[in-house]
C-alpha cells in the first residue's frame, strides 16, 4: 500500500515538472519542485520502514522521515512563493467573450524580462501559451528598444500590440493550445 501511495505521488509530481497542460500555477513557480523535494524523504522513509525488520528502528526512522518531510515541505513552500513571478502578473486585455485575456509577466530581477502571453483564465486551471505573444529583454541598466504600451483582442483570436512609439503589431493564435503565430522580439 505505501509503495502504491510512494509511486503515486512520484508520477504526480512528473507530470507536475511536465506541466503538458500548461497550467499558470505549475509553470511560473517551483511548485512542481517543491512537490519533487517534499517527496525525497518522504519514498525514503517509507522504503525504509518496509525494509527494516525491527520494529523500534522502524518506527524511529518513519517519525525521523515525516519530520524531515514537514520540514523540506516549508522549505519547498517558501521557496516556490518568492520564485513565481506572478506576483508581477499583469491583464492587459480580455476577449470580447471574455474566455481569454493578454497578460504580461515581469520579471526584474537582473535581466528585466516581460513576457507578454495569451492566457485562458480558469482560477486554478488558468493556461498560459508557452511562447510569447511579445518577449523582451534587457541586461541590468539598460533600456529595451521597444516598450508595449497597451495591448486590445481586434478578434476573439487575434491580438494588437501598441508599442510606445505608436506602432502596432498584431499576430492570431491558436485557441487550442494558445500557441500565437509569430513572436514579437526584443533581446531574447
Amino acid at each position: 500500500m505505501a509503495i502504491g501511495v510512494a509511486a503515486v505521488l512520484i508520477v504526480v509530481s512528473g507530470l507536475a515538472a511536465w506541466n503538458p497542460w500548461n497550467f499558470v500555477r505549475l509553470g511560473h513557480g517551483g511548485y512542481w519542485f517543491a512537490g519533487a523535494v517534499t517527496l525525497t524523504p518522504l519514498t525514503g522513509g517509507v522504503v525504509a520502514v518496509l525494509i527494516i525488520r525491527n520494529r523500534a528502528a522502524a518506527i524511529a526512522v518513519g517519525v525521523v522521515s515525516a519530520v524531515l518531510t514537514l520540514v523540506v515541505a516549508a522549505g519547498g513552500a517558501f521557496l516556490a512563493l518568492f520564485t513565481d513571478p506572478e506576483w508581477d502578473r499583469t491583464v492587459l486585455a480580455s476577449s470580447p467573450s471574455g474566455t481569454y485575456q493578454v497578460v504580461s509577466l515581469e520579471d526584474l530581477s537582473l535581466t528585466s524580462r516581460r513576457f507578454i502571453r495569451v492566457s485562458r483564465p480558469a482560477g486554478i486551471l488558468t493556461r498560459d501559451s508557452t511562447r510569447p505573444l511579445v518577449c523582451i529583454e534587457s541586461g541590468f541598466g539598460d533600456t529595451p528598444n521597444i516598450t508595449v504600451k497597451s495591448a486590445r483582442f481586434v478578434t476573439e483570436h487575434e491580438v494588437e500590440v501598441t508599442l510606445q512609439d505608436g506602432k502596432t503589431w498584431q499576430t492570431q493564435f491558436d485557441p487550442d493550445d494558445l500557441q500565437p503565430a509569430q513572436t514579437l522580439k526584443d533581446g531574447c
